[in-house]
């Protein structure tokens, strides 16, 4: 019996033209971001909810199934209060993106270098980077040996599927 091999993701070149992305991932990063505005990881329950389904935010087998959402974010959180999630948020959306085409979905997932690695421009690139790195991951490295940043992924329709550091 022969296996189908997965269709490997076509990831695009880095972008920070806000303006390309689709209306209804535009909308879920504004509504993402006027939560993070608010400084209380709690504010971020409603872009969370905006979803039928909720954003991945670590792996299955983490958190006990139906646990509370910000109350995994706060748990992930250096500080157990959600600050480091918001700050990293923040960081991430200020990153470009890229678009990563797997089958028939299309992500688009900040920042672009998790996805597609390059040298910093410079030092001031190099500390944007490292602010998109939680506290307990910066020990831990990817199979290539390089940091695990947090990544944010919306799909084109507006849903948030990920926001986690995991590979």
């Amino acid at each position: 019996m022969k296996t189908k091999k997965a269709a490997k993701d076509v990831v695009s070149e880095p972008s920070a033209n806000l303006a390309a992305l689709p209306a209804p991932v535009r909308a879920i990063r504004d509504k993402i971001l006027a939560a993070l505005d608010k400084n209380d990881v709690e504010a971020l329950r409603i872009p969370i909810d905006w979803n039928e389904v909720r954003p991945l935010f670590a792996k299955s087998g983490t958190f006990k199934a139906g646990t509370d959402p910000i109350e995994i974010l706060k748990a992930l959180s250096f500080d157990k209060k959600g600050r480091e999630t918001i700050a990293l948020a923040r960081a991430v959306f200020a990153q470009p993106y890229v678009t990563i085409t797997r089958g028939p979905v299309t992500l688009y997932e900040w920042p672009a270098f998790a996805s597609r690695p390059t040298p910093p421009a410079n030092e001031d690139a190099a500390r944007e980077r490292w602010a998109c790195v939680r506290f307990a991951d910066l020990a831990r490295s990817n199979a290539e040996g390089r940091p695990r940043p947090a990544r944010i992924a919306i799909a084109a329709d507006g849903v948030w599927h990920y926001f986690w550091s995991e590979d």
